[in-house]
């Protein structure tokens, strides 16, 4: 589960772009930040997680985050300034067993693509060449379709899929999606069979106006998945203060008042005994302006973590300790304190609110004043730090969740640990 949103120049106070996504996977799933450079004379064949694609002669630079085992990426940018964050979201359709993984279409619009709505027309053309689907899955099975909220500075589109067919729609001022539909009738374009396809099967009725999600959803699985509440929850929460990239942080840190609860509902997702088997594993902001700043956490739960920013052009980012591996060892570390955390919630609250609140403002108010590789690193080696101590702080402190969150938690605990040696070549949550 995820969710993403945009809100466009034309409706913050600087005239900046912004864009923020959680990542909601198996809480055991690692995720990093990946850099990959402006690349030329490519070869004509492209090996994505599980298929084979055709390949362009040049890709864009683009900076991703992505799960430890497959090649796409859940949310990202390219040097052009193209954001991309894609949603499971369950359609009447059959979900195919060989099409591409929604996070392989959202790699390659972001590698191909000059603009928001270009990489709009890419989206189409993959999903209508190749087709969507496969096991998106880590160690579980689970096959879905997608949806897309693309940006760039000036402008923002919805795309929302059910296996080829798509309907498209242009944002103004702000949007978010989440694991639903959200298209109904508002269409800008359209798959040429998506009505017909609909009528065919039953699940739109000719003498009334077509509605996209109306006709294609199922609906059960919008109710299960508290897509519907998360949604209007960030709808609410976008408009009701000034937007700049801190409030972007407390957005995807939010609960709705239900603090480190297990909930499908929230917006921060933490996984729990029972079907909250999502996660909160990683979470982006992008900032769109005259330059592109990025801000991940690189672990898991952003109410826990520390927002940390990187740069980067066609050639060259400021990402060097957390880059890939590392980021996968940095992940590793965070949830040492993490899962400690999450047994002990009110000290682990203190410990945040002391150590790294202060640390992240310190982190925004230093854009400027150091160089941009310089303060990425100090960004990513005083945080480890920082999780460390309160980790060692934490080991001390009395557990306050019940019997049920304990157990679940121990089960994860051995499981990450079996999992290891594909994840990871270092530390583990002990």
């Amino acid at each position: 589960m995820c969710d993403t949103f945009v809100v466009l120049g034309s409706s913050t106070p600087d005239g900046i772009t912004l864009f923020g996504k959680n990542s909601d996977r198996e809480p055991n799933e690692p995720q990093a930040v990946y850099f990959f450079p402006r690349s030329s004379n490519n070869p004509d064949e492209l090996f994505t997680t599980n298929q084979k694609v055709d390949q362009v002669s040049e890709t864009n630079a683009i900076l991703i985050s992505k799960p430890s085992w497959m090649w796409g990426g859940e949310m990202g940018v390219n040097d052009k300034g193209v954001v991309i964050g894609n949603e499971a979201v369950f359609t009447k359709e059959r979900v195919r067993r060989d099409g591409l993984l929604g996070m392989d279409i959202l790699r390659i619009a972001l590698e191909r693509s000059e603009n928001a709505e270009h990489a709009v027309r890419i989206i189409i053309g993959i999903l209508e060449k190749y087709g969507q689907g496969s096991n998106g899955g880590f160690t579980k099975t689970l096959y879905y379709h997608n949806s897309f909220l693309v940006a760039d500075r000036e402008s923002a589109w919805i795309v929302e899929t059910s296996d080829r067919f798509w309907v498209t729609k242009r944002v103004y001022g702000s949007a978010a999606i989440s694991n639903c539909l959200t298209i109904e009738t508002e269409i800008d374009e359209m798959h040429p069979q998506v009505v017909s396809n609909s009528q065919d099967r039953k699940w739109h009725n000719p003498a009334k106006e077509f509605d996209f999600a109306g006709s294609y959803e199922r609906r059960l699985f919008r109710k299960f998945s508290g897509a519907e509440i998360r949604l209007k929850r960030m709808r609410e929460l976008i408009e009701e203060k000034e937007m700049n990239i801190e409030r972007c942080f407390e957005i995807l840190r939010d609960h709705n008042d239900r603090r480190h609860q297990s909930s499908m509902k929230n917006i921060c997702m933490h996984a729990g005994a029972g079907v909250v088997t999502s996660q909160t594993t990683a979470s982006m902001v992008v900032a769109i302006g005259d330059k592109i700043e990025v801000w991940v956490t690189n672990s898991s739960l952003p109410c826990l973590s520390i927002y940390k920013p990187v740069w980067f052009n066609s050639q060259e980012s400021s990402l060097s300790f957390g880059e890939g591996e590392s980021g996968l060892n940095y992940w590793g570390n965070w949830e040492i304190f993490n899962r400690l955390a999450i047994l002990r919630d009110s000290k682990a609250a203190e410990l945040w609110k002391e150590y790294c609140l202060p640390f992240e403002q310190d982190l925004l108010l230093s854009r400027g004043k150091t160089t941009e590789a310089d303060l990425t690193k100090q960004a990513f080696e005083k945080s480890w730090k920082i999780a460390r101590k309160m980790t060692s702080i934490l080991r001390g402190e009395r557990e306050e969740a019940g019997f049920l969150k304990k157990s679940y938690w121990k089960k994860q605990d051995a499981l990450l640990h079996r999992l290891k040696s594909r994840n990871f070549r270092k530390e583990l949550p002990t």
